[in-house]
């Protein structure tokens, strides 16, 4: 009888331990969140499939290609170098959130801009991102980097690691930048690094 009751409040005690855990633990979010990797300009982020370093960027109204694009707002082109880690990999999911959280999808409408890009393991890759923004999305704006890409529920790269670059923008800089009219020369993915002078 005394082991009835022993096991019958052992029972009871573990669902209650249950109810407590599913009540304060959001478990179904927690499942789905990447692991956030955070960086800034010219420090790397270390990922577990890739090395990702934002090398620069440029704003512009304008980038050069055949043909040249037009942004709508500016363009704000982000130099990347990718280093795959332990095997060869695409990676298919770059993205720009701002100080809002709102988020900017990588644009292909410049011939070189960089939506993806296939990496050789060890090779140091140097792409450029290219976002048609308006001047709102300057102030604190970060890239996201992943080799997932990105839809309405993250489903491509839950619990796997991503890039948080912080482009370090601040609000004092945002008119400067914003004023800015030399085209940007983008160059398309390649083993070579882009030249210091773009224009």
């Amino acid at each position: 009888m005394r082991r009835s009751i022993g096991t019958g409040a052992f029972v009871i005690a573990a669902m209650a331990l249950g109810r407590l855990i599913t009540d304060h633990v959001p478990l179904d979010e927690a499942a789905d969140k990447p692991f956030v990797r955070t960086g800034a300009v010219g420090r790397g982020v270390a990922l577990e499939y890739a090395d990702v370093t934002v090398t620069g960027f440029h704003v512009t109204p304008t980038i050069m290609g055949d043909p040249a694009s037009a942004a709508g707002g500016r363009w704000l082109v982000i130099d990347t170098e990718l280093v795959a880690r332990d095997k060869p990999l695409t990676m298919a999911g770059f993205f720009l959130v701002d100080g809002q959280d709102r988020r900017y999808v990588a644009s292909n409408r410049g011939s070189e801009c960089a939506t993806s890009a296939n990496l050789s393991t060890g090779v140091r890759t140097y792409a450029s991102i290219c976002f048609d923004i308006p001047e709102r999305a300057l102030e604190g704006a970060r890239l996201f980097a992943t080799r997932g890409q990105w839809d309405s529920h993250e489903s491509e790269f839950r619990r796997d690691d991503l890039a948080d670059i912080d482009l370090g923008i601040t609000a004092s800089e945002v008119d400067t930048l914003w004023a800015q009219k030399d085209a940007v020369n983008v160059k398309a993915v390649s083993v070579m690094p882009p030249s210091k002078d773009r224009r």
